[in-house]
């Protein structure tokens, strides 16, 4: 793989070290009780009741995504931590039940100017504007893919109208339960993201403090996340009507694949969130 600088403009080649990271993947545990992991050297082991063990190498893991029920060793959370790989606990429901952040990437120009704009005494007035002005933007193109009517194109009416489709393709369970799973897969991706830009140290300012901004970014995320979802529970309801068969509710397994089948779209989603916010904090500090 090739880079080009911005000192002379002529491609340069990536180490070993950094194309392998570049080329880091999420790992996704949704397992039982019985499954248990470990640090084995370089690498995670997993290992399941009358199963063979599996192992990951850290180097090749981007973020866990891991079953509240599944057992880790303190080693290996420590190790996760060390390498910046982020670790998010998510229940049967899909709620976050905990999440570990590691060591922050190097990239801090966000960082600064997110501080540089709390020092304002109108901060908080500033942020939320940019934040109802970008939600009401990306709710209004989510609620136009998905033919909403004009006058349900806003957050508060797109977001209800969005819901009634999911209900109406998935049943009220199966329209929960898709969003609980995407949101936290949404708020799983942009916490590492914001962990490469320098956040990681800064939890409190950037995670669970006020504003917090992973929540924010994550919620303005899964907007984009929402024709996907109402596409593949309209496909379901309309496969299962075609066999004749009972609709079942969707599974965790399946949400991952539908996330993970646009992780490249996901991923530029997100980063244009972040340059947006990027841009705007440039021209107000």
């Amino acid at each position: 793989m090739m880079v080009r600088t911005a000192q002379n403009r002529q491609p340069q080649a990536l180490d070993r070290e950094q194309q392998v990271r570049l080329d880091a993947r999420p790992l996704y545990i949704a397992a039982g009780s019985d499954t248990r992991i470990w640090l084995a050297g370089r690498a995670l082991g997993i290992q399941r009741e009358e199963r063979a063990e599996q192992f990951f190498p850290l180097q090749r893991l981007s973020r866990v995504h891991s079953s509240t029920h599944v057992a880790w060793s303190s080693e290996a959370l420590l190790a996760c931590a060390e390498r910046g790989i982020s670790v998010v606990f998510v229940s049967d429901d899909g709620e976050i039940a905990a999440r570990l952040l590691g060591r922050p990437g190097e990239r801090d120009e966000l960082l600064w100017r997110f501080e540089e704009l709390l020092m304002l005494p109108q901060a908080d007035a500033l942020y939320e504007r940019w934040l109802n002005t970008t939600r009401a933007r990306i709710a209004y193109w989510a609620c136009s893919r998905l033919g909403a009517p004009e006058g349900a194109r806003d957050p508060r009416t797109g977001r209800a109208w969005i819901e009634h489709q999911a209900q109406q393709y998935g049943g009220s369970r199966g329209a929960e339960r898709s969003r609980q799973w995407l949101r936290s897969l949404a708020y799983q991706w942009t916490a590492a993201h914001l962990h490469d830009l320098g956040f990681g140290r800064n939890t409190e300012l950037g995670q669970i403090g006020e504003p917090s901004l992973g929540r924010d970014l994550a919620e303005l995320l899964m907007w984009y996340l929402e024709p996907p979802r109402i596409g593949w529970l309209r496909r379901r309801f309309e496969a299962a009507s075609h066999r004749s068969e009972r609709l079942r509710l969707p599974r965790h397994l399946d949400t991952v694949h539908l996330f993970e089948s646009r992780a490249a779209r996901v991923s530029q989603r997100g980063r244009d969130i972040t340059n947006s916010l990027h841009r705007w904090l440039i021209s107000v500090t």
